[in-house]
């Protein structure tokens, strides 16, 4: 009986795995699963949609939603918070705010979810296919300035 044939497959199996888990943390290893740390505050999930409005000619209507966490090492109190965006969305409506007031604390390791809808009129308007909320202006109680949380 010839050993080597019978394990012909499995030596074959092993060097399979062995490049899989290879290739899995060469490709892992270069990814950034989470957003820098600004001021105490990173991004930790951002999602976003955009849909057609039915019966508004030219009018489409993007969904975001962005979780941050308060990574700074003590409580903060957010006063507002407002989404920048990487497209002429307000183009056709400039004095418009998207500022959304939250007005709470949120503990050191705390996440706050911010979610929103903007209906906007598209003509002229340039969308990126996906990532059109590029950061999150925090403003916290007792800044002066507020702080850009990359998404």
């Amino acid at each position: 009986m010839n050993t080597s044939l019978d394990r012909r497959p499995a030596v074959r199996s092993m060097k399979l795995l062995a490049l899989l888990a290879l290739l899995s943390t060469l490709l892992l290893g270069g990814c950034n699963f989470t957003s820098p740390v600004t001021d105490g505050w990173k991004s930790r999930v951002a999602s976003e949609g955009l849909d057609i409005m039915p019966g508004k000619a030219n009018w489409k209507k993007l969904t975001y939603r962005v979780t941050l966490e308060n990574v700074s090492g003590s409580a903060q109190d957010v006063e507002w918070v407002e989404p920048v965006l990487k497209s002429n969305l307000l183009l056709n409506d400039p004095d418009r705010s998207l500022r959304k007031t939250i007005g709470q604390t949120v503990e050191d390791g705390g996440r706050l979810e911010v979610q929103d809808e903007i209906e906007f009129d598209s003509k002229n308007v340039n969308l990126g296919s996906s990532q059109n909320v590029e950061y999150m202006r925090v403003k916290l109680k007792g800044k002066d300035e507020p702080i850009e949380v990359n998404v």
